[in-house]
């Protein structure tokens, strides 16, 4: 029932945002993957609508580290767009002036411990960070868009969402699964 009520809550918003946004055609591994990046934009997107942060303003910037290529298709896809009246701002590789400047961290596929490296500069800060391994949350991140054959499973770490003074919506929390630092994968 997780499973179908999340499918039920982003399917239909990510298909019609995916057409809206021009997806491309899968039928090669290149187009598959952007096609990946871009249901991860969508994610990202539909996120930030169950997220309070303490502070707020007209724009919400995400930061994005890591892989240039979904850096591109992040900043294609939600730069300039408008979400619950603030519009979404994308920094790719962001400075450390920049990144205290954003409310989302985006931390594309790459290396642990570049993960763990921006984890640790905005730790304790009002900074929503979300990543895409299946070691993220548990190493400290606070949503894991995590491959589960063929569809993403969000994961969120709860006590690092708290720290920082993030509230996630219980509308995603029943759509997670619920992870800890360092706790060991599996379910």
């Amino acid at each position: 029932m997780k499973r179908g009520a999340a499918g039920r809550w982003l399917g239909w918003g990510l298909l019609l945002w995916l057409a809206g946004a021009g997806s491309v055609s899968s039928s090669t591994g290149a187009a598959q993957m952007r096609d990946e990046r871009a249901v991860r934009a969508a994610y990202v997107f539909n996120l930030i609508k169950y997220v309070e942060w303490p502070s707020q303003d007209r724009e919400l910037t995400i930061g994005l580290a890591g892989d240039a290529a979904t850096g591109e298709v992040m900043e294609k896809l939600l730069n300039g767009r408008a979400s619950d009246g603030e519009t979404v701002r994308v920094v790719r590789s962001p400075s450390d002036e920049e990144l205290a400047k954003c409310r989302v961290l985006y931390i594309a596929d790459g290396q642990a411990g570049e993960a763990l490296r921006f984890l640790e500069k905005v730790r304790g800060r009002s900074i929503l960070t979300v990543g895409e391994t299946e070691a993220f949350a548990r190493a400290g991140g606070m949503i894991g868009l995590v491959n589960s054959g063929d569809h993403i499973q969000i994961e969120v770490n709860l006590d690092a969402a708290q720290s920082a003074g993030i509230r996630i919506s219980s509308r995603v929390l029943n759509l997670a699964t619920i992870v800890r630092t360092g706790q060991k994968g599996g379910n």
